[in-house]
C-alpha cells in the first residue's frame, strides 16, 4: 500500500533539487551549470594567461605636468559651483 511507484517518484524528484544545489554550491572558481533543452551540466572555462607588465613611463616636463595639475584642478571647482 505504502510503496506505490507514484510514492517513488515523488520522493525522487524531492530531492532532485537538492542535489542540485549541493553541486551548485560546490563550485569553483570558472564553473558553471548550464541548462539547456531540460538537461543541465556543469562547464569549466580554462582560465586565461594575462601577461602583466609594468607601463611604460612617459617623459613629462614639469611644464607639462602644472598645465594638466592647473586644468585638472579648474574642472574640479567648476563641478562644485
Amino acid at each position: 500500500m505504502g510503496l506505490s511507484s507514484e510514492v517513488r517518484v515523488i520522493k525522487g524528484e524531492r530531492e532532485v533539487p537538492k542535489r542540485r544545489a549541493e553541486v551548485f554550491f560546490r563550485l569553483k572558481q570558472g564553473e558553471f551549470i548550464v541548462f539547456a533543452d531540460g538537461i543541465d551540466r556543469k562547464v569549466q572555462f580554462k582560465r586565461p594567461q594575462i601577461k602583466k607588465d609594468l607601463p611604460t613611463l612617459i617623459a613629462i616636463s614639469s611644464q607639462e605636468l602644472e598645465k594638466s595639475f592647473l586644468k585638472i584642478h579648474g574642472e574640479v571647482k567648476s563641478m562644485f559651483k
